[in-house]
């Protein structure tokens, strides 16, 4: 089972600039957690801090109801030279081996590979180079790599940057297989129809915690406009409208 994250007083800030205030919260363990709220609110330094990769004031354990199980991250973006001479295999077999290129990949490696492709739909893509690939099926090779460990606590920035309909649909079916499997799983998201139908816990961060819940609970019409504005404004700043059927980009 994943773990409970656990956060106490946790403030970051560059300069005079403020990014979190005094954030004090508690993820549920072997749940899916989305992470929602403006642009510059805050939401991919939370993330960082809770992997180790942000210095920030305050605590954050990581409570393993067990032995200390593995952790798989999705970075929001990955760019990838077209011309390098890196194939999806490639990408994948270093992330599972470990080993340079120039070491011989054995039969095993390569079908645990194109069994991870194959479950975020890029199996056929197995050859081509990572530069020529679309930032969404990138995208979806980030993903298939931060699962090779079978992990059990999944940190995902933003995972569906640029896919198309079919990548998402691969992305939600494997996050719903994830929580079955009682895995953790946090997730920074903008569209608000995807996010109800993850039926995750959602919690809105702008700077501060501004509230957590059920999707029913925290997704409510009249209370969006007034989540998503940035910190500290009385203007609007985002596109939010009460119409839930709409992508809301906030994040």
């Amino acid at each position: 089972m994943g773990p409970e994250i656990e956060i106490k007083g946790v403030s970051l800030q560059y300069a005079q600039h403020i990014i979190l205030e005094k954030i004090t919260h508690r993820f549920e363990a072997g749940k899916c957690h989305v992470v929602m709220g403006p642009n510059g609110g805050g939401k991919t330094s939370l993330l960082r801090s809770i992997l180790g990769l942000t210095p920030f004031k305050g605590e954050i354990n990581i409570n393993w109801l067990g032995d200390k199980g593995r952790i798989g991250y999705v970075p929001q973006k990955a760019t990838f030279e077209p011309s390098l001479p890196l194939t999806v295999m490639d990408f994948i077999l270093l992330n599972q081996s470990r080993f340079p290129l120039f070491f011989r990949a054995n039969k095993k490696h390569q079908q645990v590979a194109l069994q991870q492709l194959a479950r975020v739909g890029m199996a056929d893509r197995a050859l081509l180079r990572m530069g020529q690939l679309s930032g969404g099926e990138q995208q979806r090779v980030l993903f298939a790599q931060a699962l090779l460990d079978d992990p059990d606590l999944l940190i995902l920035d933003e995972p569906t940057t640029g896919m198309d309909d079919q990548g998402v649909r691969y992305f939600e079916s494997l996050l719903t297989e994830l929580v079955k499997e009682k895995k953790t799983v946090i997730a920074v998201h903008h569209d608000i129809s995807a996010v109800r139908r993850l039926q995750a816990q959602v919690h809105v961060v702008n700077r501060t915690l501004l509230d957590s819940g059920s999707v029913s609970e925290v997704l409510q019409p009249a209370k969006i406009e007034q989540l998503f504005n940035h910190y500290g404004s009385a203007k609007r700043t985002t596109n939010m409208t009460p119409d839930t059927n709409k992508k809301a980009e906030v994040a």
